[in-house]
C-alpha cells in the first residue's frame, strides 16, 4: 500500500501535465483557425489579395512595419521620410498605356523572373510578386493603391520607383528616386 501512494502524486503529476498539453493543443489548433478565418476576412475585403487568391498566383504578404531601414521609414510615413526624387513623370489616364508605362519603368531594374516587393501604403501591406504575375495584376494593384503610394521596390537596395494617384486631384505620377537614411 505504501507504494501505491507513493506513486500516487507522481501519477496525479503526469495526468495534469497531459492535460496542459492537450489545453495548449486545443488552444493553438482555435488560434491558427481563427487566424485562418481573419485572413479569409482580409482577403475578401483587399481586392489585389482576392484576385491573387482566385487566380492561384504565387505571392507572399506581410505588414510594412517587417519593413528595415529607410524603406520602412518611407512606407509608415512617407511625408516624414521623404525618397529623394530622381524623377517625375505624369502617368496617362488610358488604363493600358499607364500600364505599359510602369512596365517600362521596371523593366530597367527588374528581370523576367525577379521577385519584386510591391508596397501598397493604403493597405499597409507588402506583396512580393513574380514578374508574370506582377503584369497580369498590374491594373488591380493601381486601383487597389488609389488615392496614396503603390511602390515597387527590392529590398536591401535603396532606389524606389513609386506611383501616386488621386482620382479627386486629377493627379497620376511616377517617380523614382533613392530612400534617404536617416538616424533619427
Amino acid at each position: 500500500m505504501g507504494l501505491l501512494r507513493a506513486a500516487s502524486p507522481l501519477m496525479d503529476e503526469a495526468r495534469r501535465q497531459a492535460l496542459y498539453a492537450r489545453r495548449e493543443a486545443i488552444l493553438a489548433e482555435a488560434a491558427r483557425q481563427d487566424w485562418i478565418k481573419h485572413r479569409a476576412e482580409y482577403v475578401a475585403m483587399v481586392p489585389i489579395l482576392k484576385a491573387l487568391e482566385d487566380a492561384g498566383d504565387d505571392y507572399d504578404s506581410y505588414g510594412f512595419r517587417e519593413l528595415r531601414g529607410a524603406l520602412n521609414h518611407w512606407a509608415c510615413y512617407p511625408d516624414r521620410y521623404p525618397f529623394q526624387e530622381i524623377s517625375r513623370a505624369d502617368l496617362p489616364a488610358d488604363s493600358a498605356a499607364r500600364d505599359a508605362m510602369i512596365l517600362d519603368y521596371l523593366r530597367e531594374r527588374f528581370g523576367g523572373d525577379d521577385r519584386i516587393t510591391v508596397v501598397l501604403r493604403r493597405e499597409e501591406l507588402v506583396l512580393s510578386l513574380r514578374w508574370p504575375v506582377l503584369v497580369r495584376h498590374l491594373d488591380t494593384l493601381f486601383e487597389n493603391a488609389k488615392s496614396n503610394w503603390l511602390a515597387f521596390v527590392d529590398p536591401p537596395a535603396d532606389w524606389i520607383i513609386a506611383t501616386y494617384h488621386v482620382d479627386a486631384l486629377e493627379v497620376s505620377h511616377i517617380h523614382t528616386g533613392t530612400l534617404v537614411h536617416r538616424e533619427d
